[in-house]
């Protein structure tokens, strides 16, 4: 239950929330009638040709300590709206006090509507504190009338018409009139609503929090305030944003908190667009189907476990890592299994049904479970595959060694199988691919240097990493699990005979680390463990031919070539060739590999201020539409979705812009 600020809380955060709210990459996440009525940027309609706008502005002392916030913001609001929507934003301001005591009650309607940024400005610039004295109601009912009524609002019915209501008061009660001060209601809110509903105008409201000294007045009628919005902008269309609640108020802070990133504009993406890219794709290579698999940990069920200390769950990490390398290969992750397991467990379904259920929650064309267990100085694993709608086993795996050659063996056990089951034949045929017999060399080459106890920590360490890469994962628990992997891994940086995957694995946690912080808004940390992730690359380049797997070498050399030497050409020439190398396999790290070829051809990483390499939108483009064609569910397709506001009902972008996130992480050298 949310409850009303304190007099300590109640710092100006109108700015905040007009910093956040159109933009699509700082949007408070929160839309569910407890936090948010709705998106602010849902609000936008896909088809407008030309928005209005007309901020209108109570600018009476107790919003004195807001103006200055909200006068520096509005600039950023509409350059927010142009790139959300593409189109033509007109905006008008207009500032309104008690009808009585102020020589300027109602400030602007006469300038109207502009898109000339100079006109906007002084518009802007009128923002001035005002009398609203004696009371603390406003005539606001009187500002929305004359708003409604005599700006020139356009005729086209396409246009999207916004009033944007930010203020801390309601207005007068209904049987208030006094004639000393002319103070009265002069407009009945059914009258208000009708009118705007006549002339196609949405209100949106910004409940803000009055300055410290008037904190009982505005306690006294917050509910009334509340009312009257509520009622003007959920009868009118619009959106009603309540910052007299702490909960509210701090989803806001924290949205805008998170510095705001350029922009590159890579043109719209429809449906059309992915599927062409399908079509080219078969083709060119024949039809292909990834394989969705689920690796359980490795334990008895009525035992189930998934902490990273247990030896079976350690082995589905592995296994998980290496299925999600090899040719045309889906490995869930272990946060989804984990979910959907609990949520399994927590049901009606009988345990001997839980193989096939999971598969079909998970979507898993195959779902591996089984045991480990130890046998003197070996481990013994033994497997069993399901299938969708195979109530019984359709194959089985095992595999016996120390836990340098465990997985190595297991890998080969697969690829020797002689399935009927069309799933396991693919299975089967990725893990005796090329890149399949070098991870079958890489795990010896990466465990049998280490001791027993540096060998399990650093499987735990890479579980820790693999639940925190989620975007959904919680922030703090994505710090509490990178924070325990980079204790796991530094005590084995720091040995001389350290290998190259233990620096690999410290940089993808410190740039994890980076990341997190800078969604926190926390930049200067984030810069801080940015260098930290670059000095770890560093070291992991310089030991990678000692890494027996050739594209793990070359996604270390592309981001040693983008982040240490700069040098923009050779790091797309590497990305490239590992995307290239999997165009018909549709391996994780060509999916990686697009992702940093969109982010650097947007001019991202630096890229854009680079004398030797011009930045290409269009090739951005084209990577950003192979991944939601051949990658859909990942986390780089949500936030391509989430920042381009994909339109999954009309089957195209909201907006042609992309956001350039990785320079927020570089110092400036």
């Amino acid at each position: 239950m949310v409850s009303t600020l304190q007099a300590q809380e109640n710092q100006p955060t109108a700015a905040a929330a007009l910093d956040s709210i159109f933009n699509v990459r700082t949007a408070p996440e929160a839309k569910s009638m407890g936090i948010f009525q709705g998106s602010f940027l849902d609000a936008i309609r896909p088809e407008t040709p030309a928005i209005q706008v007309a901020f209108l502005v109570d600018t009476t002392e107790s919003m004195a300590h807001q103006l200055a916030g909200i006068r520096e913001k509005i600039p950023q609001v509409i350059a927010d709206l142009k790139r959300a929507s593409g189109a033509k934003v007109e905006v008008a301001v207009i500032s309104f006090a008690d009808s009585g005591q102020s020589n300027k009650p109602l400030v602007g309607i006469s300038q109207g509507f502009s898109a000339d940024d100079k006109s906007v400005a002084k518009m802007i610039a009128s923002l001035q504190p005002q009398s609203g004295r004696p009371y603390f109601p406003e005539a606001v009912d009187l500002a929305l009338f004359k708003t409604i009524q005599d700006l020139k609002w356009s005729d086209d019915p396409k246009a999207t018409r916004w009033l944007m209501l930010i203020t801390d008061a309601p207005p007068y009660d209904s049987s208030f009139e006094e004639a000393t001060t002319q103070s009265r209601r002069w407009y009945e809110t059914d009258a208000l609503v009708n009118l705007a509903n006549q002339r196609g105008i949405n209100v949106h409201g910004l409940l803000c929090e009055s300055r410290p000294e008037e904190l009982d007045a505005f306690t006294a009628v917050v509910d009334k305030t509340r009312n009257f919005m509520g009622q003007m902008t959920s009868r009118t269309g619009g959106l009603m944003l309540d910052l007299s609640f702490s909960q509210i108020k701090q989803k806001v802070v924290d949205a805008a908190r998170r510095p705001r990133a350029d922009f590159t504009f890579v043109g719209a993406i429809t449906e059309e667009d992915i599927h062409a890219a399908r079509q080219i794709a078969s083709e060119k290579f024949g039809p292909e189907k990834t394989l969705r698999v689920a690796v359980m940990p490795h334990v008895p069920w009525n035992a189930m476990t998934f902490y990273h200390e247990d030896p079976g769950v350690r082995f589905a990490t592995q296994l998980r890592y290496s299925l999600g390398r090899l040719p045309n290969i889906k490995a869930i992750s272990s946060r989804q299994i984990e979910q959907e397991f609990l949520r399994l467990k927590a049901g009606p379904v009988d345990p001997a049904q839980w193989p096939q259920a999971l598969c079909l929650r998970l979507r898993a064309d195959i779902l591996i479970v089984g045991d480990l267990r130890a046998n003197r100085e070996l481990e013994d694993v033994q497997s069993e595959v399901y299938v969708p709608n195979s109530p019984k086993p359709v194959a089985s795996f095992s595999a016996s060694g120390k836990d340098d050659i465990l997985i190595a063996s297991y890998l080969k056990a697969i690829s020797q199988t002689q399935p009927q089951d069309a799933a396991i034949a693919q299975l089967a045929k990725a893990a005796g691919s090329e890149q399949g017999t070098d991870l079958r060399d890489f795990w010896p080459g990466i465990l049998g240097q280490l001791s027993p106890k540096q060998q399990a920590e650093l499987v735990s360490a890479m579980d820790m990493i693999e639940k925190s890469v989620d975007i959904s994962v919680d922030p703090q628990l994505r710090v509490k699990n990178l924070d325990m992997a980079t204790d796991l891994l530094t005590p084995m940086a720091n040995d001389p005979k350290a290998n190259g995957f233990t620096f690999a694995l410290l940089a993808s946690a410190n740039y994890n680390l980076a990341k997190t912080q800078e969604e926190e808004g926390d930049v200067d940390a984030a810069r801080i463990q940015m260098q930290k992730a670059i000095a770890y690359l560093s070291k992991a380049y310089d030991a990678r031919r000692s890494l027996n797997d050739r594209l793990l070498q070359a996604e270390i050399e592309a981001d040693y070539a983008l982040l240490v030497r700069k040098d923009f050409l050779a790091a797309v020439r590497r990305y490239q060739e590992i995307a290239e190398f999997s165009e018909a396999s549709k391996l994780k790290m060509s999916l990686r590999s697009h992702w940093m070829l969109a982010g650097l051809q947007c001019g991202d990483w630096g890229a854009s201020a680079a004398t030797d390499f011009q930045p290409d939108p269009a090739q951005a483009r084209e990577h950003l539409i192979h991944i939601l064609a051949f990658w859909p569910e990942s986390e780089e397709a949500q936030v391509i979705r989430k920042y381009m506001r994909w339109d999954a009902q009309d089957g195209k972008t909201g907006t042609p812009y992309f956001p350039k996130e990785g320079e927020l992480l570089l110092t400036s050298n």
